[in-house]
């Protein structure tokens, strides 16, 4: 951060002396050139100066004349060389222009003519200032936002290599990034192997206890609460090592037209034998969405289970076009879910107080894969208040034009 601080202090200092050293120049160059129009109208009072003998007499140009003394004015060698040769020779005072010429040995002032209009505005320097200050400063930037801009998309794809030129301003940043990313995916591989390996672990003792029980002679009520024990064991591990699957790294994505509402009715005929309150669906016909058919069905699959399971009579399944999107929704007359703790509903291994009984069982991941999906397809996932009392997951898709 001290070389981009320090570069970009001289890069600054710089370009406002040389900006403002140019801007003092061009202003010093304007206003020592005598403007054309002085040069062309003293030209034309010399011709008329040369038909005229009076100094009452009038000029085409309308400026007052006013005869002076001879030696009034002192003037250089070249000027009074002018006046000699019958030129007329401008002054100037600040805003002003007068002419002189000598006629019949007389000294004739022409004028004033007003030199306002045709200077140049100052605000015009201040402008000229501005934009090649603005100017330079997009020079510098440019190339700074254009490597931030691949320091983003490689940060944003983590088999992306690296974008960003070794001389680049941002260099020592992007190299701390990387390392810091290479780090967490260190960290995150860790996390992955270590609960892939003690799932893969559990599955033998699981099963010893479970063949033990079979061969006890324990009484029958007592042998059935210890095998549905293990079978609940088994069934958690089987869901951390899908979902530590899932959650390893993005698959490759089968993306194809899928009609969304077919996927849904053959969703609800395959959930129908399932126990809890029937599904009702209300879909468009015909909704064509280019996405991964597999995943997406398996997400909705998740939310339908849910809804199933704590719904009291009923759950709504919807489908809708809207102008930037697509939503899926599903609504059940459970007890909903408190506003404050929708936010970490969709986190893995979170459950609310409810769940938490036997009669719900789940081990709180079926809503981290459907969380996992949606980001997968550039889509979200929220939780509202459903119109039937209960809760209401709401899908949006998004509409790629």
């Amino acid at each position: 951060m001290s070389r981009l601080f320090l570069h970009f202090y001289l890069f600054i200092s710089l370009v406002l002396i040389g900006v403002g050293w140019t801007v003092e120049r061009i202003w010093q160059e304007t206003q020592s050139q005598v403007p054309p129009w002085v040069l062309l109208l003293a030209d034309n009072l010399a011709g008329q100066l040369s038909t005229q003998s009076l100094p009452h007499a009038k000029l085409s140009s309308a400026l007052p004349v006013t005869q002076l003394p001879a030696g009034s004015i002192l003037w250089s060698d070249s000027e009074l060389a002018a006046l000699n040769a019958g030129q007329v020779v401008p002054l100037f005072t600040q805003d002003q222009v007068f002419f002189y010429a000598i006629q019949q040995d007389e000294l004739w002032q022409l004028g004033p003519a007003d030199l306002t209009e045709s200077a140049v505005p100052s605000y015009w320097f201040s402008l000229l200032f501005l934009g090649l200050l603005a100017v330079a400063v997009w020079l510098w930037l440019w190339p700074v936002a254009r490597d931030i801009q691949k320091l983003k998309q490689q940060l944003s794809e983590p088999n992306a290599p690296a974008a960003v030129p070794v001389r680049s301003f941002i260099a020592p940043i992007a190299l701390s990034f990387e390392q810091m990313r290479q780090q967490i995916q260190r960290l995150l591989g860790l996390q992955r192997e270590m609960t892939q390996a003690v799932s893969h672990e559990l599955r033998t003792p699981l099963a010893r206890l479970s063949f033990a029980l079979e061969l006890s002679a324990l009484p029958t009520d007592e042998k059935q609460l210890m095998l549905n024990d293990v079978k609940e064991l088994e069934h958690l591990v089987d869901e951390m090592l899908d979902y530590a699957r899932l959650e390893s790294v993005q698959p490759q994505l089968k993306k194809q037209q899928v009609d969304l509402s077919e996927l849904l009715q053959n969703l609800v005929e395959k959930l129908s034998p399932l126990p809890g309150a029937p599904v009702k669906l209300q879909v468009v016909a015909g909704c064509i969405y280019v996405c991964d058919g597999h995943y997406l069905e398996r997400a909705v699959q998740n939310l339908l289970v849910n809804a199933k399971r704590f719904a009291r009579t009923q759950v709504l399944m919807t489908l809708e076009v809207k102008p930037h999107s697509i939503e899926i929704t599903v609504e059940d007359d459970g007890p909903g879910i408190a506003l404050e703790q929708r936010a970490e509903i969709l986190k893995p291994f979170v459950r609310l107080d409810p769940s938490r009984q036997k009669g719900f069982g789940g081990f709180g991941l079926g809503l981290a894969i459907v969380s996992r999906v949606m980001e997968w397809h550039q889509a979200s996932v929220r939780v509202d208040d459903s119109r039937l009392g209960g809760a209401c997951f709401r899908i949006k898709l998004p509409l790629v034009h």
